[in-house]
């Protein structure tokens, strides 16, 4: 009886343990920055409105001591509205059964000291962990964090430099395009620094600002054109010039910017990112943060971000994160507290070559929380100037880019027209773990070098998303057999007992129709004019019909 007793003890405090993991003592200084600010995620048991942070607060014993040897205020931390939390929080319901991650979002309270020097803020830190109200501490760079990167005249079509579009060693957007799916109604956040809207890709695309954000005249042009690069990449204009976006057919590109004229804020632009965002839509971190063993990793490492990134994958947003340019190994023990937070539901990225090895590069960070990755060199896009600069003119530059940079903004580019083709079939959304599983399970492996996952291969996961969600017509009465399956050039279909009046049809995977006649002598058909794909074969005859799938080489 005793031993039992223990074990189900045992089994509580494993319970316990999985569900309440210390997230303590992960708070750290982002290197080179003089400037920080603090943020503190309180126990949920503790209730805050704007009007009590800080009377709820000294209701800690020891806390208002604090309080006074600081100066500190407590201020909201997190800039949503009541209403769009609870919109968030009844959509993480709906899709995972409970709303916990955005309902403490509503617990992250950013703190206010006199002389708020580094110093000061670590030693506060490392004071309110010590009250077991407090969940953990995390520090949010003011300066600029490295990010994770390395008109006439006439500018030819750049289009065949696109590589990384191309079937493997890329991912194979081209076969999408041929279906028709790049992205349509699908509408995209980015948080970064900013971008060039007047770029010859871009300045006819619906791109803008998350509302009441702008971007500092501080911001370098090298950090700028790093957001030209990304944009381009996703969303650049499919015309007659320059580059092709992936998804170029999608609703919208919009960015939070990190640096404002009221100063760099990382969380702030998190914030506002989700504030504006929907179950189904795509957000892209073009991030980076000093990790726990000292270079740069994921951005969500700091706690707060973390959260927020929990909160919205959750209620339905699908986050495409870079991993970071550190080579830092997220499977080290410094990262032991990371990993036991659990997985945010971002989509992490590391960087590849672009050969078909998929052997990960040197610099990227790896380990099992990256989930796949793409190109972090040779990556052709627009800004900069390094590649192509056409007459000079600032708008008609153009660029190799590199890193998590680069490999981030083709992961979710194939997410982007994934999710449009899904919800075209469905009228739903994949969450943001079904889209992981679909671009992993579809993959190509990596090669060598610690984990980064597989690549994109975007034939397979549409074939994937295909033979899943898409269904046949119910066989009335009529039975034929369709060769070869693949098919290349040439269809025959078998069949008997059909009248004069006998028709094949056939539709393209969604759902236009690209054939229809007559069923011929020979019983065959020419495919040779057709797409890649997958199709469906419908012989109808009076009453009866029957269809069939086949797949186009």
């Amino acid at each position: 009886m005793k031993k039992i007793t223990l074990i189900i003890h045992l089994m509580l405090l494993s319970i316990v343990a999985s569900y309440g993991q210390n997230r303590k003592g992960d708070f750290a200084l982002e290197k080179g920055s003089n400037a920080h600010e603090l943020y503190v995620s309180f126990d949920t048991s503790l209730h805050f409105d704007e009007a009590s942070y800080n009377t709820v607060a000294q209701s800690i014993p020891g806390f208002k001591a604090l309080q006074q040897e600081y100066g500190l205020v407590l201020e909201k931390g997190i800039e949503i509205s009541d209403e769009k939390l609870d919109e968030l929080e009844q959509k993480a319901i709906e899709l995972t059964g409970k709303g916990h991650s955005v309902a403490k979002l509503r617990n992250i309270l950013k703190i206010k000291i006199n002389n708020p020097t580094n110093d000061r803020l670590l030693a506060l830190a490392k004071k309110l962990e010590e009250f077991p109200e407090v969940e953990y501490c995390s520090l949010s760079s003011l300066e600029p964090i490295q990010p994770p990167a390395d008109i006439p005249p006439t500018t030819p079509n750049f289009e065949v430099n696109q590589t990384y579009i191309q079937p493997n060693p890329g991912v194979n957007m081209t076969y999408a395009w041929g279906l028709n799916l790049n992205g349509a109604g699908i509408r995209i956040r980015d948080v970064e620094y900013g971008f060039n809207s007047e770029h010859e890709d871009l300045n006819e695309r619906n791109v803008i600002l998350a509302p009441g954000m702008n971007i500092s005249s501080s911001v370098t042009t090298s950090y700028s054109e790093h957001g030209t690069a990304v944009f381009g990449i996703v969303y650049g204009d499919k015309g007659a010039y320059g580059i092709s976006g992936m998804a170029y057919g999608a609703a919208q590109m919009m960015l939070a910017p990190e640096w404002q004229t009221s100063g760099y804020n990382r969380v702030a632009a998190v914030t506002q990112a989700i504030a504006n965002s929907a179950a189904g839509d795509i957000l892209i971190y073009e991030m980076q943060a000093t990790g726990a063993q000292g270079n740069y990793g994921p951005a969500e490492y700091v706690g707060a971000v973390w959260d927020l990134t929990k909160a919205a994958t959750d209620a339905g947003i699908i986050i495409v994160a870079a991993a970071g340019n550190g080579a830092e190994n997220l499977d080290s023990a410094p990262y032991l507290n990371y990993r036991n937070r659990g997985n945010s539901g971002a989509i992490m990225v590391g960087a590849g070559d672009n050969t078909i090895n998929h052997n990960k590069l040197s610099f990227s960070t790896y380990g099992a929380r990256v989930d796949v990755h793409a190109w972090g060199t040779g990556v052709f896009a627009s800004g900069y100037g390094d590649a192509q600069q056409i007459g000079g003119d600032f708008n008609q530059y153009y660029t190799n880019f590199s890193g998590t940079s680069s490999a981030t903004p083709i992961v979710a580019s194939c997410a982007i027209v994934l999710q449009s083709y899904y919800h075209t079939l469905t009228g739903n959304y994949m969450t943001p773990v079904q889209m992981r599983n679909l671009l992993q399970s579809t993959g190509i492996p990596q090669g060598t070098g610690g984990n980064i996952g597989p690549i994109p291969n975007m034939q397979a996961a549409i074939l994937q998303v295909q033979s899943e969600f898409l269904s046949v017509d119910e066989v009335s009465g009529l039975e034929f057999i369709v060769y070869p399956n693949p098919a290349t050039d040439r269809l025959t279909i078998k069949t008997k007992d059909l009248s004069a009046d006998a028709r094949v049809e056939i539709c393209n995977a969604v759902g236009q129709r690209v054939y229809g006649a007559p069923i011929s002598e020979d019983n065959a058909i020419d495919l040779s004019s057709f797409s890649q794909g997958l199709y469906f074969v419908k012989v109808v005859d009076g009453n009866r019909s029957e269809t069939k799938k086949i797949i186009k080489k």
